[in-house]
């Protein structure tokens, strides 16, 4: 800011001495050449008053009455020449070429000159010009005096209201503002606080209100869960058995999910992703889903490679998951279908049904936040939170068409190793875990596309697809280890 200034008011004032010295220096030089033939003119007229009265004293008119004249100049060095009946009469030195001269012609018929040389007009010009550009460094110096003092004055008080910013920011800023003298910055700081103070109010207000919430559910989640703990501890049908299981993970997951919420705001970094298995979270949605897809008589179609593990969070990308399945439930038609495609590098997830497909005006912004479908009964927070879950974890969401509605969850590979139990996932329990190779690095992106990646068998990783029917659990093959 203050080298802004500066730099401004120093332009400003090289700007107007140009425009001003200029022409005040041409004017002092042609008022210099004015004064010059001025003084000539003076000299001439005093000399033909000495030539008139030599001649009417019938005297004859000589060098030394010139020369008299030529002695009075102390800042000159004058020629005067007088013509008189033929005869010339000078006195002082040869004026050289160009000089200032001026003449006239006396009452008794004398011709008088005076000369000037031009070095003597050079030098009252160059003293001109040092006045000029005394002048304008003068006027130079003082605009820069100025413009240090004015900078020095509005940077300092716009340095205080950063810093007071920042420390709003942080939460530091305690004591009040003191004047800094410039009205602007002083108005700029006070609404500054202001607002600040009701930011402080509504985050504790939402602060209240999210820690209210977290014990006002988390009583009923943990009196649901317990019941049906006992129904799955008592219940001698396997059906039963196997709804009070599913219904219990779903209990899981929204617990973790009140839970990240809650901690969300008050976490300063983003998490740390691990390895994720697909075959295990597709397998909980297809157990999840697959009742309400044969109530609405659809069909909900799951295809996942053998091994399919993936950086990521398993929560989020569960509930990334359940978003475009539920999505394509309620705004979708036909078939459903879930298919893996993967390759060493990147692995992504296709949500695809036979619905009528999405609005292309409606497409473009389908991920921005409040939008929705004008017959749809959402709120249009879906899809932005889902991608943004899923870019916190470094993969990309993505509409890949309209017409059919297909939407793909690119990730980024993960090594791993298949499961010991010859049954993989198992219901009721904890799923076969792949062993964690390494985290990726913090901040990397996924970089996929579907192209390149064929659906069936692939020629990186050698997974080919196996199809889950709905409601199934995920079985693989064992592969011996080296």
């Amino acid at each position: 800011m203050r080298q802004r200034v500066l730099q401004a008011t120093i332009i400003t004032v090289v700007l107007v001495v140009l425009m001003l010295g200029i022409p005040l220096g041409i004017s002092w030089l042609q008022l210099a050449n004015q004064n010059l033939a001025n003084q000539a003119s003076l000299i001439v007229d005093r000399v033909r008053i000495d030539t008139e009265t030599r001649l009417q004293e019938n005297g004859t008119i000589d060098e030394a009455l010139l020369q008299r004249r030529v002695d009075e100049q102390t800042d000159l060095n004058i020629a005067v020449t007088v013509v008189y009946d033929g005869e010339t009469t000078t006195a002082g030195d040869p004026p050289g070429e160009n000089p200032v001269k001026s003449n006239t012609t006396g009452a008794s018929g004398q011709l008088i000159t005076v000369f000037i040389p031009q070095s003597d007009v050079r030098a009252h010009t160059a003293s001109a010009w040092v006045l000029i550009t005394v002048a304008g460094l003068s006027a130079l110096s003082i605009g820069v005096s100025v413009a240090l003092w004015q900078a020095q004055r509005i940077s300092l008080p716009l340095a205080r209201l950063s810093r007071r910013a920042e420390e709003m920011g942080s939460g530091r800023a305690r004591g009040p503002w003191q004047p800094s003298g410039i009205a602007e910055i002083d108005e700029v700081a006070i609404e500054l606080a202001r607002s600040g103070a009701m930011l402080n109010e509504r985050l504790e207000a939402e602060s209240r209100l999210a820690s209210d919430a977290s014990h006002q559910l988390r009583t009923p989640l943990t009196a649901l869960s317990m019941r049906l703990d006992e129904i799955l501890a008592t219940s001698t049908e396997e059906w039963v058995r196997d709804e009070a299981r599913i219904s219990l993970e779903q209990i899981d997951r929204l617990t973790e999910v009140v839970h990240d919420l809650i901690n969300a705001p008050r976490s300063s970094q983003r998490r740390t992703p691990g390895v994720v298995e697909l075959g295990t979270v597709l397998t909980q949605q297809s157990e999840e889903w697959s009742p309400a897809y044969r109530r609405a008589g659809r069909e909900l179609h799951i295809q996942v490679p053998r091994s399919a593990a993936v950086w990521g969070s398993t929560g989020p990308l569960t509930q990334v998951i359940a978003t475009l399945i539920e999505n394509a439930l309620t705004h979708g038609g036909g078939r459903t279908s879930v298919k893996v495609r993967r390759n060493d590098h990147s692995t992504v997830v296709e949500v695809t049904d036979e619905g009528g497909g999405i609005d292309p005006e409606l497409g473009a912004r389908i991920f921005e936040r409040s939008v929705s479908g004008r017959s749809s009964g959402g709120t249009g927070v879906g899809l932005a939170l889902a991608r943004t879950l899923v870019e916190d974890d470094g993969g990309r969401l993505e509409l890949l068409t309209e017409d059919p509605a297909t939407f793909g969850v690119f990730l980024i590979s993960a090594p791993g190793e298949e499961p010991e139990d010859e049954h993989g996932a198992q219901p009721g329990g904890e799923p076969g875990r792949r062993e964690k190779a390494g985290r990726r690095p913090r901040g990397q992106r996924a970089d996929m596309t579907p192209s390149g990646v064929s659906g069936g068998r692939h020629a990186a990783g050698g997974d080919d697809l196996d199809s889950l029917p709905q409601g199934s659990v995920v079985r693989r093959r064992p592969r011996p280890r080296a």
